[in-house]
């Protein structure tokens, strides 16, 4: 349980990272190219007004989480599934009576007749 939460975890951050990567090199490749083209037509004049801009819309906030919890939540309930687990027991690497090497593998275990 606590692996499914960690995993989770990750893939609540994950999409939320990987989605402000691409829109910040996204951003940085467009005022690089507008930076660019105002330089060929501007003159050299030093402006030093502070401008206070908010660096991201909200509406972008929410969709990261909301795409964030999406993954967040589908990789957990996946990871709850039991269904598809087979019990088993893990067979250690032997020697067989020839004296071959048997690699470690695991063993389905009998359900028990109650």
């Amino acid at each position: 349980m606590f692996r499914n939460l960690l995993i989770a975890v990750f893939f609540f951050f994950g999409p939320a990272l990987l989605m402000f990567v691409a829109r910040n090199m996204l951003l940085i490749g467009l005022l690089w190219l507008k930076t660019r083209r105002k330089r060929e037509l501007e003159h050299k004049i030093i402006d030093i007004t502070p401008i206070h801009k908010h660096g991201h819309p909200n509406w972008y906030i929410i969709v990261v989480v909301i795409v964030s919890l999406t993954c967040a939540v589908a990789v957990f309930m996946e990871l709850q599934k039991a269904d598809d687990v087979v019990p088993g027991k893990y067979m250690p690497a032997y020697t067989d009576k020839a004296g071959n090497i048997v690699p470690g593998h695991w063993q389905p275990i009998k359900p028990e007749n109650r």
